[in-house]
């Protein structure tokens, strides 16, 4: 099942980083290696529009982190340390991790797959909070349906467009069935529990959203499913928030395409960002292996 329609496939890219040039100067598709454990392995994230974007995936076929056996957390939990201590050290941001779990992000072929994104050291609590509900709102999530002139409305489009339109008129003849949620509607399980606490609502098919951003009352374990990049999505408005250099080239984006979405990965790669990820990431994990000699041994983390 590990082949090169497998957009994750740790054998693609275990194989071509072999082949690819140091420093790398241009992303392929399966360049952007940069290191690897026992079980799993780091590459720089398509859509890397904060520094230091990396994913941490499984080398084996699984879809969720919630399937990941008990004894490997140690290891999950070491790169997580390692990247954000990178990221502080480099770039001297702070780090939010999130995983979409189940989700099939990349198609039918998909593994496990944690996302570290680096956000400013001057965001607060408050802040990600507010942009959480944002988001929430944006996507109008907790809304199951709209019912309008005998028609059962279920596309974001539609209610995004229709809801509005009932909020500014009124309108009694358009029915809402659900409600937009806020962050507390959506903490649901402990996000100290992740990965594990996950199993049992996989087991019947479920879907999950877990998103840590270092502090506890803005971090949040759903089981409620909406749709995927909700993570990047809220990093996404933290950065145009506190950045004001990204702000206008996000701008300039949109005044080209109006209708682009910016933070999906699959409309706008950032690929300079990338490169000096993964070339910095290379570089910084050797000068940090004196403080992690024991995990680098353990879990026999190798770089690039």
């Amino acid at each position: 099942m590990d082949n090169i329609k497998d957009q994750l496939s740790w054998s693609e890219f275990e194989l071509q980083s072999k082949k690819a040039r140091r420093p790398i100067k241009k992303v392929s598709e399966f360049n952007r290696l940069i290191a690897h454990s026992n079980n799993f392995f780091l590459i720089s994230g398509y859509g890397a529009f904060t520094e230091g974007y990396m994913l941490i995936i499984t080398k084996d076929f699984i879809p969720s982190y919630g399937l990941v056996e008990k004894n490997k957390i140690s290891e999950i939990n070491f790169l997580i340390n390692l990247i954000k201590q990178f990221i502080k050290k480099k770039y001297k941001r702070n780090t939010v991790v999130f995983e979409h779990g189940m989700c099939a992000c990349i198609g039918g072929l998909d593994r496990a797959h944690l996302h570290l994104m680096s956000i400013s050291e001057k965001i607060n609590n408050r802040q990600i909070k507010e942009f959480i509900n944002k988001v929430l709102y944006n996507r109008k999530a907790g809304i199951k349906y709209i019912e309008f002139n005998n028609y059962k409305l279920e596309n974001l489009h539609d209610i995004n467009q229709i809801y509005e339109n009932q909020i500014k008129k009124n309108d009694q003849k358009i029915k809402i069935v659900g409600k937009i949620y806020n962050l507390k509607d959506i903490q649901n399980l402990s996000v100290k529990g992740w990965p594990q606490n996950t199993l049992e609502h996989i087991n019947k098919g479920g879907h999950y959203v877990y998103f840590d951003s270092g502090h506890e009352n803005s971090s949040f374990l759903t089981t409620n499913n909406f749709q995927t990049q909700f993570g990047r999505e809220v990093v996404f408005e933290l950065e145009k928030k506190t950045n004001n250099k990204f702000s206008k080239l996000v701008e300039k984006i949109e005044k080209k395409n109006p209708s682009i979405e910016v933070w999906r990965w699959q409309n706008q790669m950032f690929e300079k960002q990338i490169v000096s990820t993964i070339n910095n990431a290379r570089e910084e994990f050797q000068t940090l292996k004196k403080d992690y000699e024991e995990e680098f041994s353990r879990f026999n983390f190798q770089i690039i």
